[in-house]
């Protein structure tokens, strides 16, 4: 729904979702999210809604609240929040829960575990720790398909998650990866001139890069054979 850096809104707040038999899916909630939901229907015959949040930066919880209320009110849906008890940044969900003002009611913890071998588009899914920044917690997403492994950052800064997929000999259908233009080792994302160096050639047909800090950025992605994710 968007593919934005935290500090380039003109191309939203980077986020995914995908429906399966009538369940909607969300991969983290920023600034811009509900207001896509909203104009573009997604909300539309959506029977239950199902959360995965990689970490707490604003630009990828900052409408969760209104999201999770608006589901509870006026859908009369009670949100699953997919978590992996693993997660270091649990005590902080639960937190900002309290700060939005959402009661116990409105949503369910539900571990990720239990989602295996009950949907169509997904066999299982699980998390991954990543790291980001110093000052909070992050992780990244899994899921196997009868595709392969369809491979989800949220926003890291170290590729060795990335690398140990790759490395691995498993079948790979997608990656989603977090990336800005910046020469120097980044504080925050993936360099894409670090991530050209070391995805095989055979396998950028495959990489969708996201999270993007400016235009440049895009167009040096598509340069080196990486495809951008689209926005709806």
């Amino acid at each position: 729904m968007g593919r934005g850096a935290g500090f380039n809104p003109g191309e939203g707040s980077t986020s995914a979702f995908f429906v399966d038999s009538g369940e909607l899916f969300l991969i983290d909630s920023g600034e811009s999210v509900f207001l896509t939901l909203m104009k573009r229907n997604i909300f539309t015959s959506v029977s239950k809604l199902h959360i995965f949040i990689t970490h707490t930066h604003s630009d990828h919880v900052g409408s969760l609240g209104t999201v999770i209320l608006y589901a509870f009110a006026v859908l009369k849906i009670k949100v699953n929040i997919i978590i992996d008890k693993n997660m270091g940044y649990l005590p902080s969900i639960r937190a900002l829960f309290k700060i939005y003002g959402l009661t116990e009611d409105m949503y369910d913890f539900v571990d990720a575990s239990a989602y295996s071998g009950s949907y169509s588009l997904f066999n299982k899914v699980r998390y991954f720790k990543t790291i980001h920044c110093d000052e909070l917690k992050s992780c990244g997403i899994i899921f196997e398909t009868e595709k392969g492994i369809v491979f989800y950052s949220g926003d890291m800064n170290n590729p060795a998650p990335l690398l140990k997929v790759v490395k691995s000999g498993e079948k790979i259908d997608k990656i989603y990866i977090d990336s800005d233009n910046h020469r120097k080792p980044s504080r925050h994302h993936i360099s894409i001139h670090h991530l050209n160096d070391f995805i095989p050639p055979a396998l950028k047909p495959k990489v969708h890069c996201m999270h993007f800090n400016n235009e440049q950025c895009m167009a040096e992605a598509k340069a080196y054979g990486f495809k951008i994710v689209k926005r709806i």
